[in-house]
């Protein structure tokens, strides 16, 4: 066990530093996903995806392990996976994404709602990263009532529109997206009427 790590408050930068000084450290740090240390685990997951934002180079060679993570039973272990892998696919240059993309997105078929949703918000990374699978991924986003199981279906809309966001500035299917988002001024969740509505005041027209 790594040492500090099974503190409640630590800081961050401390143990991210080490790993960028230190590289081979990553192992300890992959193990510990696995430990049955709530606190331990969730401090080995938080120091590994500031990493993977800064210095996805790092932890592009263990993408296997995430990859395992993803396709685990465990929705703790899929949430970390998503969150890590949406990182990592700036540096991928073998295009290993592609393999796993239905893995990935399947996810949104689960009853559940937090990783659909963790799924929905690494949207936008991904298409920023790898515009030519804007296509498929709006695809899903659209059809998202469609695609999810889960009881928390608007929750799960709300965040399709936050991804919506971060490349609508882009993207070509401008007014499928809009069509969607006004039709969720309509929700029976608060928050996805508010999300809708901040979209539409900054990006389009409320009829």
């Amino acid at each position: 066990m790594l040492s500090g790590l099974e503190n409640k408050n630590i800081n961050l930068d401390v143990y991210v530093k080490k790993i960028y000084e230190k590289p081979d450290l990553i192992n300890q740090y992959l193990k510990g996903l696995l430990s049955k240390n709530e606190t331990y685990r969730y401090n080995c997951f938080k120091v590994l995806y500031v990493v993977s934002e800064k210095k996805p180079n790092l932890l592009y060679p263990h993408w296997d392990f995430f990859i395992n993570h993803l396709k685990s039973n465990n929705n703790y272990h899929k949430m970390c996976a998503v969150l890590i892998i949406a990182n990592l696919i700036s540096v991928d240059s073998e295009n290993r994404f592609e393999n796993v993309f239905d893995d990935f997105f399947g996810n949104l078929k689960s009853k559940k709602t937090i990783v659909p949703i963790y799924v929905v918000k690494s949207s936008g990374k991904i298409i920023n990263s790898k515009p030519y699978l804007e296509g498929k991924i709006i695809d899903l986003l659209l059809n998202i009532e469609k695609i999810h199981l889960g009881k928390q279906i608007e929750l799960v809309k709300s965040a399709v529109i936050e991804s919506f966001s971060e490349f609508f500035e882009h993207t070509e299917n401008k007014e499928a997206i809009i069509d969607f988002v006004k039709k969720q001024l309509d929700s029976k969740s608060q928050k996805t009427r508010k999300t809708a509505k901040v979209f539409l005041d900054r990006w389009g027209e409320i009829d």
